[in-house]
């Protein structure tokens, strides 16, 4: 499958497209430049590919959770290309991105959600590949660590030091601690996530607060 992928979910912006059995990919901190970025860097992979967008089979974003500006940016520029090339769309969760790159166990994700809290859920990754709780989010004080778990996943645990104290142990942690474009490619392959028109591109927020008021602010800095 010839497949483009995009996550804006973080500082980051991350991008690879595939064709054949070749790979680009461009993994970069843009800041908040996503918007700016997101198009010539596209354009720039499709052309070192020699490739059109109409050649493609379908566009990969990362549907979230993440940052609210950065996850409509990619939903928005999926759909547009989507649209543009009449291809299909194929929304994937960012923390089971980052459960992929972790490797095979049971997989432990925390994925910082700023306003002191972590979107968090369990997964058994390897061939019998499931999420085993929903994704939540909540204060880092409140993630418990499951029997079992083999690998921990995500930037939770060193956004907050704390939960990293608190359960961590011996276990390892995935040195991959954002969304990588390269991993969406993967999982949008193993075709466990459907292909939508991108008119049904979802994007999945877990929570609909976009920021801490003055008075929350003062309280955080407090603990």
């Amino acid at each position: 499958m010839k497949l483009l992928a995009l996550d804006t979910s973080t500082t980051y912006l991350s991008l690879a497209l595939s064709h054949g059995e070749d790979m680009l990919v461009f993994h970069e901190c843009v800041e908040q430049k996503h918007a700016e970025r997101t198009l010539p860097e596209v354009s720039r992979l499709l052309a070192d590919a020699g490739i059109g967008l109409n050649a493609l089979d379908g566009i990969v974003f990362g549907q979230g959770p993440g940052s609210f500006t950065g996850l409509r940016i990619a939903c928005g520029i999926a759909q547009g290309l989507a649209y543009s090339a009449d291809l299909p769309v194929i929304a994937i969760p960012t923390l089971d991105n980052l459960a992929h790159q972790a490797g095979e166990g049971q997989v432990l994700v925390c994925f910082d959600a700023r306003m002191q809290q972590v979107y968090s859920a369990l997964y058994r990754t390897g061939a019998n590949w499931e999420r085993l709780s929903p994704i939540l989010v909540a204060s880092p004080e409140d993630v418990a660590l499951p029997a079992g778990t083999t690998m921990l996943a995500g930037d939770g645990f060193h956004s907050y030091p704390s939960l990293l104290a608190d359960i961590r142990g011996e276990l390892p942690q995935s040195p991959h601690p954002r969304p990588h474009a390269a991993a969406y490619l993967q999982l949008a392959k193993s075709g466990r996530y459907p292909m939508r028109h991108p008119r049904e591109a979802e994007l999945l927020y877990v929570r609909d607060k976009v920021a801490l008021t003055s008075s929350e602010q003062a309280q955080a800095r407090k603990r």
